[in-house]
């Protein structure tokens, strides 16, 4: 199958699984990319400009003294949207966090450099969150950061896309690194067919979304998850949209770090928090600011793709990013781990922070 999809492709397909590469850096990378590293900068006029929150007395006030804190996040994905606002505004800095950005791949390997407390706090997958705490690591989730997947399922052409089904039985399908969201998602589209994981459907595991690109276009999978901005890709090079999770109650991601430092270290859990609630906030006044924070992160150098990146995600984000007890229990239920299917949402999320300040009436003033 792959050898007959790169000879209908032609020589257009070998171009664009370059510039995918380029774009989105393919390969395996090490757990901790220094590379993506971004150190702290001074706050701009945006940050500045947040308007009523600098003002109003209900606002969070900032660590003091400023603290030095890592960060990390584990895709190239918009979904990673508020915190690269976050950084780039200067809303870190603006609660006394001197804080480093840094790209760690895959959920499961950012949770491991929080446990290993070679990152402070990180964006985390529920999963891998639950499964460190089955082996005695305790975690714990703070607010929601993305809470609905833009996120889909694409065929190869010659797909029939009435019966999904059918042309799915002893298929292969392409999705993210094992544990990770794009696993859960392409797990629960599978059951969702009435088929089986290993017995009916195989998956094909790749960490880096280049990888995964790369080896659809040559045909190693009939099916491949997939977000924006290479879902744009997609369309235009006429595969087959056959799923949308975009409406599935998920938490796609959540600021999280270890009980032991939350413990130690509340106001700059708060902080944390704090920074990324006002980021939403820009990020739904100030498109021009996402867009270019977009651009700099994915990579992407075609402004009208990131303004479509832009309006997928933007619903994505949460106002008030409460994590929901459905949004917890999809990863829960869907689990290879026997103990975290037995975890309770209660057993990994504290919502008291996203509360306090809701209650305040603070959240609101940003908007």
């Amino acid at each position: 199958m792959g050898d007959t999809c790169m000879r209908r492709a032609g020589p257009g397909v070998f171009f664009l699984i370059a510039m995918l590469l380029i774009l989105t850096g393919c390969g395996s990378p090490e757990p901790v990319q220094t590379g993506h590293s971004h150190q702290p900068t001074p706050s701009t006029p945006a940050a500045a400009n947040s308007g009523q929150a600098e003002e109003d007395e209900k606002a969070p006030k900032p660590v003091s003294p400023a603290v030095s804190i890592k960060i990390g996040y584990p895709t190239q994905g918009a979904s990673m949207l508020p915190l690269w606002v976050a950084k780039d505004a200067g809303l870190l800095e603006k609660y006394g966090l001197q804080a480093e950005v840094i790209y760690v791949a895959g959920t499961p390997r950012l949770q491991e450099a929080i446990t290993s407390n070679g990152i402070q706090a990180g964006l985390v997958g529920v999963d891998a969150v639950g499964k460190s705490k089955a082996a005695g690591h305790d975690s714990v989730i703070l607010a929601a950061v993305a809470d609905r997947p833009a996120v889909y399922v694409y065929a190869q052409k010659d797909v029939n896309p009435s019966d999904v089904k059918a042309s799915l039985q002893g298929k292969t399908m392409i999705t993210a690194a094992e544990g990770s969201l794009y696993d859960h998602l392409a797990q629960s589209f599978v059951a969702g067919q009435g088929l089986t994981v290993g017995r009916d459907v195989k998956l094909l595991y790749m960490g880096g979304e280049g990888d995964r690109t790369a080896a659809f276009l040559k045909g190693e999978g009939a099916f491949y998850v997939v977000a924006p901005p290479t879902s744009f890709k997609m369309d235009e090079m006429g595969y087959q949209k056959v799923y949308d999770f975009s409406n599935t109650e998920v938490l796609l991601a959540g600021i999280g770090m270890t009980r032991e430092y939350y413990g130690q270290h509340p106001e700059v859990a708060k902080a944390i928090v704090a920074a990324l609630i006002e980021a939403n906030a820009l990020i739904a006044k100030d498109r021009d600011l996402a867009v270019k924070s977009i651009m700099k992160w994915t990579g992407i150098d075609d402004e009208d793709m990131a303004v479509k990146t832009y309006e997928v995600n933007l619903p994505t984000f949460p106002k008030k990013p409460l994590v929901s007890d459905a949004s917890v229990q999809f990863f829960l239920h869907n689990s290879t781990s026997e103990e975290v299917k037995r975890m309770k949402p209660a057993d990994l999320v504290d919502n008291s922070i996203v509360e306090e300040l809701d209650e305040t009436g603070w959240i609101d003033s940003l908007y």
